[in-house]
């Protein structure tokens, strides 16, 4: 009987998300219609509270349970557009509307293609409905464009670029050749200052205070090894903190992407992301070391990638190191 009671819970769960999509991929046009509409005039009042909320989050389970894609009404397609484009929306309305136009069958994208959206959340949401809807090589171009130009520009305290890498990491994956020689050298740039210059302090965060108190700022202390000395070195994935600053989380995104940008770039004739041979990994690895015997600033912008990447690896492996010791 313990063991009947332990599984219903989850087969209960799991029979009424089966019904929940039996619903969605069964649902008539003409009910969807007056679905939409019932939504549309919920954006048109501005009404963003909780039910919208769920309506969107209906609509994009209606969406994403069909194999064959639907098509919005041309009212709430143009509704869910600036509801994504606008920097003033919240940022779980702006994570609905671009799941539902992801689902959507393709629209035109020269809404979303504008140069008033600067900051880095709303960029990173558009630029995955462009990815998901792109049809022509240029669109993604421009799409390349906007990002590089948002990742080089000064954002907001509150805004935060991190949100930009994974939409790089997948326009690589995609269509690698979309990046022109300066992109891949502002970029190569960018990775060095993240992977290399990273902060080694924590980042400032908020304690819960006691029952006759509010919450307080802790001071930021030192990022720490691995055994829990104190980091005397750069900032890598392996270092321990209570809280990041933005670069430092920089660093672990650039960290995540590096292996597939220097395999992509880093080789004549590149361009192709599931190049994985082991010889040009072999290659890379050589040119690495001999980049290090050079002076560094001296170096183009791939090669110095190259050179930091290096010194990141042989800190990782010296970190390792440590872990084992400390447990000895």
């Amino acid at each position: 009987p313990a063991r009947v009671a332990a599984v219903k819970p989850s087969s209960m769960y799991a029979s009424g998300s089966e019904s929940l999509i039996k619903q969605a991929r069964e649902i008539q046009e003409e009910e969807l219609h007056k679905f939409c509409v019932r939504i549309s005039k919920l954006l048109v009042n501005q009404d963003y509270g909780n039910e919208t909320v769920d309506s969107l989050q209906r609509l994009y389970l209606i969406f994403s349970a069909t194999k064959y894609g639907r098509i919005l009404p041309p009212d709430l397609l143009k509704k869910l557009q600036s509801l994504l484009c606008s920097p003033h929306s919240s940022e779980q309305l702006q994570a609905l509307a671009s799941a539902i136009l992801r689902e959507t069958l393709y629209f035109g994208l020269h809404s979303l293609c504008s140069e008033e959206v600067q900051d880095s959340r709303t960029v990173s949401y558009v630029s995955a409905v462009i990815l998901a809807q792109v049809r022509v090589k240029d669109e993604v171009s421009a799409l390349v464009h906007r990002l590089l130009k948002c990742l080089e520009s000064r954002q907001p305290e509150a805004q935060s670029t991190r949100h930009l890498l994974p939409v790089l990491s997948k326009i690589i994956s995609l269509s690698p050749e979309s990046l022109t020689e300066d992109h891949i050298n502002l970029v190569s740039r960018k990775l060095v200052d993240w992977l290399r210059y990273a902060s080694i302090q924590q980042g400032v965060s908020m304690s819960s205070g006691g029952f006759f108190t509010g919450p307080r700022t802790r001071q930021p202390g030192p990022i720490t090894e691995v055994d829990g000395t104190v980091a005397a070195d750069f900032f890598t994935v392996l270092c321990v903190g209570h809280s990041y600053t933005d670069d430092q989380w920089m660093n672990l995104y650039a960290f995540s992407m590096i292996r597939k940008w220097l395999l992509c770039y880093d080789t004549e004739g590149s361009g192709n992301a599931d190049s994985d041979d082991r010889s040009e990994v072999d290659g890379s690895v050589m040119s690495m070391v001999s980049a290090t015997s050079t002076s560094s600033r001296l170096l183009p912008p791939k090669e110095r990638l190259r050179e930091k990447a290096f010194e990141y690896c042989h800190r990782l492996i010296e970190q390792s190191d440590r872990s084992e010791h400390s447990y000895v």
